[in-house]
């Protein structure tokens, strides 16, 4: 024991200053493959083997020991093999195969010590025994390529099974909630200088709990992406799927411009296959001229003509108008004598408010 608690100070503060290190990269913004955060990933998952390599040193846990009998420094300990886990997750400079089985041993190991504990009754899967001492990997492939094809609806009992896992995901997403809210709480306690070693011993505890929640979603992604790898090696194997190397690599996409003026048309237009022949002006214009669009200088009647006017333009506008229908009153225009005569056989057949009934009879 006198050896232990020597040690302890030394392990403990490697532990804290790794798992900032952890923090920092789960809350980064770099891309996953960067060779900055690759970097750190690598470095923090050495020291954390380090650490490991410490504690099982020292001697911090025992398997005939429950979760009473360990110290409050002891217990954030239990949280090595998910960290492990979840940063070799993240590494790129590894084949993926490899990644997943590294993360698959650290996330049952982690799984596997918390049970010993007490801290969750959660009953992993059995891995797959390999009685001839095959690879895992060639395991995976064998066992994919005798499975037979799934076709048709699920059974009664896989539907079953997947309202189970639904209600699994429930369950374990409201826990993963409340232990988050919990965690704050104990979070803001810990600031107080004054707080106790029972407020340490349930923070950790509860940390442990919820990277408990965490392991076992990543379990499920991992053994999803790991059977998805091995049936995509055996269609390789096959010749059903095309080698990544060898696909055809497909055509870059063509941007297509609009242009507003002269100037964006002489620039942007250079190098794309449809070169703009005319600016939006341009091309108003023509309209213009080929009679689909009003003339704005002729027209002064428009909404956005009147909304510009002032009262005194406004009122000349409206007598304006008055005058052009009495002066075609007065000379008989054929155009509106047909116009006001269509009106009045409308308005005939058209009694007023029949478009307007509310789904009245």
């Amino acid at each position: 024991m006198a050896g232990q608690e020597c040690e302890y100070p030394t392990v403990s503060s490697l532990f804290d200053q790794f798992l900032r290190l952890y923090e920092e990269i789960d809350k980064s913004d770099l891309p996953t493959n960067s060779d900055e955060l690759q970097k750190k990933i690598k470095d923090t998952v050495a020291g954390l083997i380090k650490t490991t390599v410490l504690v099982s040193e020292v001697g911090v846990f025992s398997s005939n020991e429950t979760l009473e009998e360990l110290s409050t420094n002891s217990i954030k300990f239990l949280l090595l093999p998910v960290l492990l886990g979840s940063l070799t997750l993240k590494r790129t400079n590894i084949e993926r195969m490899e990644v997943l089985r590294l993360s698959n041993i650290y996330f049952r190991d982690y799984i596997t010590r918390c049970k010993q504990y007490g801290l969750t009754d959660v009953d992993l899967p059995p891995e797959p025994n390999n009685e001839d001492k095959e690879d895992e990997d060639d395991a995976d492939k064998k066992r994919i390529a005798r499975m037979p094809p799934k076709k048709g609806m699920p059974t009664p009992q896989e539907l079953e099974a997947m309202a189970r896992q639904r209600e699994d995901k429930i369950r374990r997403f409201k826990e993963k909630k409340a232990m988050g809210e919990r965690l704050n709480e104990l979070r803001k306690a810990l600031k107080n200088p004054s707080h106790d070693e029972e407020i340490t011993r349930n923070y950790h505890i509860a940390m442990v709990k919820k990277f408990i929640l965490d392991c076992l979603e990543e379990l499920e992604s991992v053994t999803m992406e790991r059977n998805m790898l091995a049936e995509m090696a055996v269609m390789r194997m096959k010749g059903t799927l095309p080698d990544p190397e060898e696909a055809p690599k497909p055509k870059p996409l063509k941007p297509i411009l609009i242009t507003r003026d002269a100037m964006q048309k002489n620039v942007f237009g250079l190098g794309y296959p449809s070169l703009p022949s005319m600016t939006v002006e341009e091309f108003y214009d023509q309209r213009v001229r080929e009679g689909w669009f009003p003339d704005p200088s002729k027209s002064q009647n428009c909404l956005q003509n009147r909304a510009a006017f002032g009262p005194d333009k406004e009122k000349e506008a409206i007598e304006r108008e008055e005058a052009e229908k009495e002066a075609a009153e007065e000379r008989d225009d054929p155009d509106k004598i047909a116009h006001e005569r269509g009106m009045d056989e409308w308005r005939d057949t058209h009694k007023r408010g029949w478009g307007n009934t509310y789904n009245r009879s």
